[in-house]
């Protein structure tokens, strides 16, 4: 039970938490919230490094 918890935290976002996303066609690295990301339309241009 405690993996299936840890990969829940790994992959869900609170309303205000940041993180490191890369934009896989420029190459480029932004630091979004989770409500930018959640307005992003293409996200499998973006890769999430936390």
């Amino acid at each position: 039970m405690k993996m299936i918890r840890k990969m829940k935290e790994l992959f869900t976002f609170s309303q205000n938490e940041d993180f490191v996303v890369v934009d896989l066609t420029t190459k480029i690295i932004h630091s979004m919230n989770s409500r930018d990301w959640s307005r992003l339309r293409d996200k499998k241009k973006f890769m999430i490094i936390k």
